[in-house]
């Protein structure tokens, strides 16, 4: 009886684990096999390990972690009540043996292709995509891949598996980025993909990884839409804890580069990156770095972590990963002064490396952040220089905003530059063009051929300007003292046009420019006055003396706006310092606007800061408070005695005023 009941037993296992394949699971392969998960959850097989991919396109795809995939790879199965039967696998084996495009697709002919196969399909497809020979075939004529897409589009409403729509989005998004052109119908394609990925987001669970290469595929191909973004926000968050490095990275570089906002989201990533930081390689670091710099999203903790990290695993970061780390920090506004120093010092060993886009971009970074290097700076020059025919306008413009925000001196580079730029001025916008004339005028390294040619283009462009770039602008000409009367024209009209786009600081600067050129300007000056009064709060100490000291200069009267301005000054005497208090009360003199109060409040203020004034200073204070007529015996004598002190630095000017 015994021994009939053990064969009934015998008979049943046997039966059941041929059916459902059950015995799998309890078996050991042998050394020469792994499981492999592709097609989707529930085509589990068998196969002998093979390097037949040697380009290892994503790592993401090739590193899951097996004992979690294989949980959640049952649970899909049993959910969908899908079961792979000896046929599907027999043609998941037969797909995996195609070698190329062209047996691929006469396989697909051949044979009776199912929803289950179709992510299997996709993801041979895009491996292909690194071989050059398949590539051109698909650039070549992007019907070849018509017939795959129509059976996606056909067997729509049957995919719903999380990760055969995360290979299929996958495998889309790589293949197009591998031949720099959309696939045949992308954008339907694209629309079937969200649309289902919404569906199954709402009573299915994703994995890291389909989390991470879903991101990764929408994000690669700038399909940004809110609905996908924040449901996945809520997948990742309930699956983080499973998330490596890789799948970190890759999920927060998506958000940022389709802009997608998402605090929680970030808060929660970067307390799991700081934990596994160990394992973070020199590009997820990079990314990781770049996508919270991108987004504007603060986190002090993890940028501290992230530079002492850094600094262990210097040596393994490529010129490209240290330009975007570097520029991260800046961008940040994160200070990191041990990690800048490292850095300076390890690009220096890899700086011939560097193509111009790093150059330019780390040398940006310390001026941003104000951060000295000197040797970096000398050398990135000399290597810019050798360079220079690479550059394009971008890199051009940054480069020598850099050196002139340091205030790090590189004739030679400037003289080489300018004429680089007037080779290709036409592909300047207008932030270049403003920040390239900033750059000179800052450091006074003349140009004469160089400004004439950006004032050319400048007109033709100056519809293009925002107020800030108009205000550079005009700020560099007149402080580099070179004339180009119709530009200035030009720049004045579309400054009165653009007039309420401009905040206090642009407005002081422009009309500084147009008194210190002396160029004309009265309706840009009428339409200031009005503006300016409305944000006059916002003005600060420099801000208030360059404007009352430009209206005095051209003689512009406005007595509101001096009224207005004269509150001001007196609520925040304190913060000027001795060369803004001269210009003011100079200024009011200038147009002969007294306001008592005001002589009043600066006497006290001069006294108090009287150390600090200069001869020049003191000759305007005491010249204005005599053509108005301001009796004040007190600063007088104080004036008197310190001219009597100083009285060997006065010039001729000083002395008879």
């Amino acid at each position: 009886m015994k021994l009939l009941e053990l064969f009934v037993l015998h008979v049943v296992v046997s039966f059941y684990s041929q059916r459902y394949n059950l015995i799998s699971a309890f078996i050991t392969p042998p050394p020469n096999i792994k499981y492999h998960f592709e097609g989707g959850s529930e085509q589990r097989r068998y196969s002998v390990t093979k390097k037949e991919n040697q380009h290892q396109p994503n790592k993401l795809e090739e590193n899951r972690e097996r004992n979690s995939s294989l949980k959640q790879n049952q649970t899909r199965s049993l959910s969908n009540n899908i079961q792979p039967s000896d046929s599907d696998n027999d043609l998941k084996q037969k797909i995996r043996k195609c070698k190329n495009l062209e047996e691929l697709f006469d396989l697909q002919h051949r044979e009776d292709i199912s929803h289950i196969h179709i992510s299997f399909c996709w993801n041979r497809v895009s491996k292909y995509m690194y071989d050059r020979l398949e590539s051109q075939k698909v650039q070549n004529n992007s019907n070849l891949l018509k017939p795959l897409v129509k059976l996606t589009l056909d067997s729509s409403n049957d995919l719903n598996n999380p990760e055969s729509l995360a290979m299929i989005a996958h495998a889309v998004a790589r293949i197009s980025y591998r031949t720099r052109k959309p696939i045949i119908n992308s954008s339907e394609l694209w629309k079937v993909l969200e649309r289902n990925i919404l569906v199954a987001a709402r009573t299915e669970t994703f994995n890291s990884i389909d989390c991470a290469n879903i991101l990764w595929a929408f994000a690669k191909m700038k399909r940004k839409t809110h609905q996908l973004f924040s449901a996945m926000e809520s997948q990742v968050l309930s699956s983080i804890d499973t998330f490596n490095s890789q799948a970190i990275a890759n999920t927060v570089w998506s958000y940022a580069k389709v802009g997608h906002s998402a605090p929680e989201l970030f808060d929660t990533i970067s307390c799991k990156a700081i934990e596994k930081l160990d394992t973070f390689k020199s590009q997820e670091i990079a990314n990781t770095l770049w996508a919270y710099a991108k987004l504007k999203h603060s986190s002090p903790k993890l940028f501290d972590a992230i530079s002492h990290k850094t600094m262990e695993k210097l040596d393994t970061f490529k010129p490209q990963e240290i330009s975007s780390t570097i520029c991260a920090y800046a961008k940040a506004n994160h200070s990191a002064p041990k990690l800048f120093d490292a850095i300076s010092l390890e690009a220096m060993k890899k700086l011939d490396t560097f193509n111009k886009q790093a150059l330019a971009n780390t040398i940006w970074a310390y001026a941003k952040l104000g951060h000295s290097a000197p040797e970096l700076f000398d050398t990135i020059a000399y290597k810019t220089i050798e360079k220079l025919d690479t550059f394009n306008s971008q890199a051009l413009a940054n480069t020598i905003w850099a050196y002139a925000k340091i205030g790090h001196s590189a004739p030679q580079l400037f003289e080489a530059v300018s004429h680089k730029i007037m080779e290709k001025l036409d592909t300047f916008n207008s932030q270049e063009i403003a920040n390239t004339i900033w750059a000179y005028a800052t450091v006074g390294h003349l140009a004469p051929e160089l400004f004439d040619a950006l004032s050319r283009t400048s007109m033709a462009k100056v519809d293009t300007f925002n107020s800030q770039e108009l205000a550079n602008t005009m700020w560099a000409y007149a402080k580099i003292g070179h004339s180009f009367p119709e530009l200035f024209d030009a720049i004045s009209h579309k400054a009165t046009e653009k007039i309420d786009t401009f905040n206090s600081q642009a407005m002081a600067n422009i009309i500084w420019a147009y008194a210190t050129i002396g160029h004309s300007a009265p309706k840009l000056f009428d339409a200031i006055s009005h503006n300016a009064m409305e944000k006059i709060d916002t003005f600060n100490s420099q801000d208030l003396a360059n404007t009352m000291w430009a209206y005095a200069t051209v003689g512009h009267s406005s007595p509101e706006l001096f009224d207005a301005i004269s509150h001001k000054v007196m609520e925040k005497h304190d913060t000027f310092n001795s060369q803004e208090i001269a210009s003011t009360i100079w200024a009011y003199a200038k147009v002969g606007h007294y306001v008592p109060e005001l002589f009043v409040d600066i006497s006290h203020k001069v006294i108090e800061k009287l150390d600090t004034f200069n001869s020049q200073e003191i000759t305007n204070i005491m010249w204005a408070y005599a053509k108005v007529g301001h009796f004040s015996p007190e600063l007088y004598d104080a004036l008197s005695q310190l001219s009597m002190d100083e009285l060997d630095t006065f010039n001729s000017q000083d002395c008879f005023r």
